[in-house]
Order: C-alpha cells, then sequence, then structure tokens
C-alpha cells in the first residue's frame, strides 16, 4: 500500500491551484509551491497575472482593481478550493485566508486543517519503519 508523502501531497495540492487559476482567471501561475506545515498549508503563487492585468498595473487604480477583484473572486469561490485541498490532503479545511501583493504579481493562500496532518504523516512513516524492525527481528 502506497502511503501518500508530505512531498507527493505538496506536488499534488500545487498542481490542483494551478488548475484552478486557470479555471477562474484563464491561466495559472508561472510557479506555485505549496508547503505542509503542521495543520496548515500554505499555497505561495508567483506570476499569477493575465496579460489584461499586466497592463493594469502600470496605473494606481489599476492595481486596486486588480486587487478588489482578484479578493471578490476568492470570496466567491473559497468554498471550492478549500474543499479541493481537503480531499488532497485528507482533512477538511476549517477556514482559509488569501492575500495578494500587487507590486509583486504574488499571491499567498492559507489553508487550515482540521488537525495536523504533518504528525499524522510523520506517526505513518514511523509505524511503517517500526513494522519493518519487528520483521527483521
Amino acid at each position: 500500500m502506497n502511503r501518500p508523502t508530505k512531498g507527493s501531497l505538496e506536488a499534488e495540492i500545487a498542481n490542483a491551484a494551478v488548475r484552478f487559476q486557470r479555471e477562474q482567471h484563464g491561466r495559472g501561475a508561472a510557479d506555485v509551491r505549496a508547503h505542509l506545515v503542521g495543520d496548515l498549508v500554505l499555497v505561495r503563487s508567483t506570476g499569477i497575472f493575465t496579460s489584461v492585468e499586466a497592463k493594469l498595473v502600470a496605473s494606481e487604480d489599476g492595481c486596486k482593481l486588480i486587487k478588489s477583484a482578484r479578493q471578490e473572486l476568492r470570496s466567491i469561490n473559497h468554498a471550492e478550493i478549500e474543499e479541493i485541498i481537503g480531499q488532497i490532503i485528507g482533512a477538511s479545511v476549517v477556514r482559509s485566508f488569501f492575500d495578494v501583493d500587487v507590486a509583486a504579481a504574488e499571491q499567498v493562500e492559507i489553508y487550515v486543517l482540521a488537525f495536523d496532518v504533518e504528525k499524522k504523516l510523520l506517526r505513518g512513516d514511523l509505524d511503517a519503519l517500526s513494522g519493518l524492525k519487528k520483521k527483521m527481528v
């Protein structure tokens, strides 16, 4: 039986984030990194702008419009991405947070999980190792 690893879960979450962004904005981010830290999933996306947004960055009003539009889309669609993350990680998402830095063309998402998934994965690895030790003795 293949147990998921922290790295495989992080990669799957990053790929899901790109697909979701592509569906919502018409393109995915240039780079997406996901990190599982205890009961949190952190997703950092860089190079997030569509070609229209890249042009809007030139003005202060354009920057405000981008931030406002992305925050509004996130508020409308947060339940959908929370469900996707929860299914991948095997834990329900209790709440999530989002922010976008227009000047850096970057967004950060934080998902709070119902329990410490990293600890659960570590226990599974330790259980697997102790099972191997018993077989070897």
